[in-house]
């Protein structure tokens, strides 16, 4: 353990926000560390209200219709009034938690020698203190394998406690014999009367909402028995708990009470499956350690001998401490892994971890950016396998995004907009056209899929996953384009949640956004590529080609910005936390330092213009831009910013970001888009790849001065290393195959890789 794997405390959380989080993708955990009554706060990643329903609005095509020509004739006031009025439908639906489970020791009296802790390496959390002479300790994992979360409480002498399950939810907890059982039900409606969180419980079965049980096993030394619905575990030295959950839950499309799967079974089945703690942490360490162990980070020392919150408070006068740094980037590969997994659901807003009824934003997939950016570091950081409930959700997207596409639009193809939750909504939602009349996600999530074939060359994977949503999802933006001043433009456009000034008013609907027609295009480049890769559709890749030359081009605006709108309109908030008209520079690469040097010079004027502040997701966003601009420099400021500590209680929508005690990131409230952004940021700080090139430190700050990072992913599939000494690069290696060029300090060299590793002094 060092300075950058290890977040430790001296004193327990009294906040959620101060405690630290456990995970396996599906079950997630916060652990408060109180000597006196030990807290989980417990998660289930399929654990939401609601069920499959039809959520597209009558009439909704001509609405859209009309409201185009409204925009397109420069009504844009009325165009954003039609949609409001007569386009837009409901609400998405909101993750839940599942409970509590709570652990009453009954202590009195002075605590001494306490520290918790979470050690990134082994993904185990632990938490020691001595009491009257007696030394306790207490370790936690979830283990992937198994599909648990495990437990083991030990003492120096005896210790008694009791242990309870209970839930926010609809539910009854219960003791048999050596286990503690909770069973529950989500409400089967969260938007009653179409209020965003008006929650009910239904008695008929076609309204009831998903169910699950939940339980704990205890294996001890010590002597058990039943106190009401709690188990009691007296003269104790060790003591072993073991949970797990299941729910009904059984598929995006199946209604969760009439067509829900067993659920109580297989729960049992696997907690009696359980039961030798050290072989469980054995092959929890095998799996989780594959993962983490792929990348490695160095820029320099740190405060290891300081609790982290108090690194974080004394980062904020003092910026020397550069392994608070490298302990920030590996705790956002530590939950990346910790709350997406093959077969789990995808991280939402919070990842997994939630213990709120009425979470911010429903916890939900805000696709407008922060699902998006949950994902942005998991290729580059060679883990291919975290993206896979990515690339599931999107498969599922693009059928449920059949019927908006056609119901909403009467267009083909697929689309999905602003939010969408486990049953897959595509359709906008409710409430002001500023965030939710946007269709830009399809095409957003689509580069995603691209970009998992760019990373790992896997050919049949593009034939048979990627590109048949990909292509759907271009028919759509082909089909509900119109001409403006003799271009190809999707009207009416809209950039996710900011406006401006139009006819002395404020106005969210324009003729077109520059981010819409970004993530168009990509998306229409990327499946020409794919077509030539694969030799398929080569009339279908023409008509893209034909598309792209007639679409409206980027537009600079009075002061050398990139315009967000079709028009210089006046900015009603010129420091608005997105900077959606930049997808071009990030994530996409239609604009580039090297190829496009006029439009990245209007990037920057942009992002000089919306200013360095932000929410904790848009500082995260803004490393990243700064990385592509390749200035280091102003990329370790958003980077410093980031790191801001922020209190645990609290909101602030739209600037004050930073980061919670826990190292979670604080919107505020808490986001984990902004963890997973800082590490996406940092990545392409030292390394980035397109288009058969690899930059080798492209945007390397002046003051880490020295360093080394290890295990990177190129696309292309090459697994880069890097050394730097007084901020150069002496060498770097590349395992993989095929021709590359490879930059480093603004010279290229060609490379051939043949499959072995190769080493080269720069």
């Amino acid at each position: 353990m060092s300075s950058g794997t290890l977040l430790w405390y001296d004193s327990p959380a009294k906040a959620w926000t101060q405690s630290l989080p456990i995970g396996n993708g599906t079950l997630g955990a916060m652990i408060y560390g109180t000597p006196s009554k030990e807290l989980l706060c417990l998660n289930h990643d399929e654990l939401w209200n609601g069920k499959p329903k039809n959520t597209v609005r009558d009439g909704a095509p001509e609405s859209f219709k009309k409201a185009r020509d409204l925009a397109l004739a420069g009504k844009l006031h009325e165009a954003e009034e039609e949609i409001e009025t007569n386009f837009q439908s409901t609400w998405s639906q909101a993750y839940m938690p599942l409970g509590n489970l709570e652990i009453d020791f009954g202590f009195k009296g002075r605590i001494k020698n306490y520290k918790r802790s979470l050690d990134l390496e082994s993904a185990v959390s632990a938490v020691e203190f001595t009491r009257a002479g007696v030394e306790y300790k207490r370790e936690f994992f979830a283990s992937y394998p198994s599909k648990i979360i495990a437990a083991k409480l030990t003492c120096s002498d005896k210790m008694s406690f009791e242990i309870a399950l209970n839930s926010k939810l609809k539910s009854n907890s219960f003791v048999d014999g050596n286990m503690v059982i909770l069973d529950g039900e989500c409400h089967g409606e969260n938007n009653v009367d179409n209020q965003a969180s008006n929650k009910i419980y239904f008695d008929e079965p076609e309204m009831r909402g998903m169910r699950f049980r939940a339980v704990v096993k205890v294996i001890t030394d010590g002597s058990t028995k039943t106190v009401e619905n709690r188990l009691a575990v007296t003269d104790a030295t060790e003591a072993v708990l073991f949970f797990t959950s299941e729910t009904s839950f059984n598929g995006w499309n199946k209604h969760p009470y009439l067509e829900g799967k067993e659920y109580i079974k297989p729960c049992m089945e696997r907690i009696a499956s359980v039961n030798d703690y050290d072989a469980e942490k054995k092959a929890h360490l095998a799996d989780y350690k594959e993962l983490f162990d792929r990348v490695e980070l160095d820029i320099g020392g740190g405060k290891e001998d300081m609790p982290t919150n108090k690194r974080l408070v004394a980062y904020k006068r003092d910026k020397s401490d550069l392994s608070l740094i490298t302990l920030v980037y590996n705790y956002g590969r530590y939950l990346a892994i910790s709350s997406s997994r093959k077969g789990s659901q995808p991280s939402t807003l919070q990842g997994i971890w939630n213990d709120r009824i009425t979470p911010p934003w429903h916890s939900n997939y805000t696709v407008n950016i922060n699902t998006e950016m949950n994902y942005w570091p998991v290729l580059m950081c060679r883990m291919p396998e975290v993206n896979l409930p990515l690339i599931e959700m999107v498969k599922e997207l693009s059928i449920s995004g059949e019927k908006a596409a056609m119901g909403q639009y009467g267009a083909k193809g697929w689309t999905s907009h602003h939010n969408v939750d486990l049953w897959r909504l595509s359709t906008p939602v409710a409430g002001s056209s500023q965030w939710a009349f946007w269709h830009g996600s399809s095409g957003w999530l689509c580069e995603h899929l691209f970009e998992h074939y760019e990373y790992t060359n896997d050919v049949e994977y593009l034939k048979e996953t990627a590109y048949p949503v990909m292509k759907k999802a271009a028919e759509f933006y082909l089909d509900i384009m119109s001409e403006y001043e003799g271009k190809l433009v999707l009207a009416p456009g809209t950039s996710p949640e900011n406006c401006f000034e139009y006819q002395g008013k404020r106005c969210n609907v324009a003729r077109y956004s520059t981010m819409s027609m970004s993530i168009a295009r990509e998306l229409f480049e990327n499946c020409i590529k794919a077509c030539s890769i694969l030799g398929i559709d080569s009339e279908f890749a023409a008509e893209l080609e034909k598309t792209i030359a007639n679409m409206a081009d980027f537009k600079i605006g009075s002061d050398g910005q990139l315009l967000e709108f079709d028009d210089d309109y006046p900015e009603v908030e010129i420091h608005h936390r997105h900077v959606s008209h930049l997808y071009a520079l990030h994530p996409a690469r239609l604009i580039t330092v090297d190829e496009t040097p006029e439009l990245a010079k209007a990037c920057r004027r942009t992002l000089e213009r919306r200013g360095d502040n932000g929410t904790g997701w848009s500082l995260g966003w803004k490393i990243n831009f700064w990385a592509r601009l390749l200035d280091g420099d102003h990329a370790l400021k958003l980077i410093e910013l980031q790191l801001r500590p922020v209190k645990s209680v609290g909101v602030n929508y739209t600037k004050g970001g930073g980061t919670y005690e826990n190292l979670f990131d604080a919107h505020p409230p808490f986001q984990i888009d902004g963890n997973f952004g800082f590490v996406s940021g940092i990545t392409e700080m030292l390394m980035q790849s397109y288009n058969g090139k690899i930059y080798i430190l492209p945007a390397l700050p002046s003051k880490w001065k020295n360093g080394k990072v290890s295990g990177l992913l190129a696309k292309g599939g090459v697994i880069v290393d890097i050394e730097w000494k007084d901020g150069k690069a002496v060498k770097y290696s590349l395992e993989g195959k095929g021709k590359f060029n490879v930059i480093v300090g603004g010279k290229a060299t060609e490379v051939e890789l043949k499959g072995e590793k190769v080493t080269f002094n720069a």
